[in-house]
């Protein structure tokens, strides 16, 4: 009889051995192709994301489909100024034409393809429209990104960043988890 009990238990541990080896492959597959997290260093996309944010990201999104204008995305920095995962907004896809105009003001305004944009999720006037030369036409599979806080975020405007070329967004944004006050799903 404790024979058959040693053989049961032997079953019984393989059986939950391969349940767990089986979790940690999908789970390993899960956050190497589908999804990711994130925190939010700095203040580049105020008032909008904060530092110390949590957010998640869907990668697989972006690996079979194009990003959209108003995403907001991951992208990986690997130049020689800068080695890191930055937050950013899509302002322009491939082709659009970015102006960036002043009319005397010293406050710029956004056009895409001769059109002035509305940016409701920015808290204050552009004063600083980069390193750039504008009109900027967006190469082809490349995105313009910009932080929401336009006046303390370094972006597409440099040249020591660019366009984003699309196999260096790592995903959208989909959900933020922390700050709990702020817990939902992000457009």
């Amino acid at each position: 009889m404790s024979r058959k009990k040693t053989e049961k238990d032997k079953k019984v541990w393989i059986s939950t051995l391969i349940q767990m080896v089986a979790i940690v492959v999908i789970v390993l597959l899960l956050r190497t192709f589908v999804i990711g997290t994130i925190y939010v260093k700095g203040s580049s996309m105020e008032p909008n994301f904060h530092h110390g944010d949590f957010l998640v990201i869907n990668k697989l999104e972006t690996r079979v489909a194009s990003p959209q204008v108003d995403d907001i995305v991951i992208c990986k920095l690997d130049n020689v100024e800068y080695q890191e995962n930055i937050i950013k907004r899509v302002i322009g896809l491939p082709g659009d034409e970015i102006d960036l105009r002043n009319n005397g003001s010293g406050i710029y305004h956004l056009y895409i393809n001769g059109t002035l944009v509305e940016e409701p999720y920015i808290a204050e006037p552009m004063q600083d429209k980069g390193d750039i030369t504008y009109p900027f036409v967006v190469p082809e599979d490349c995105y313009f990104v910009m932080g929401d806080n336009r006046n303390a975020s370094t972006d597409s405007r440099r040249q020591s960043i660019g366009a984003i070329e699309k196999e260096d967004i790592m995903g959208r944004v989909v959900l933020r988890l922390y700050p709990f006050s702020d817990i939902g799903m992000v457009k």
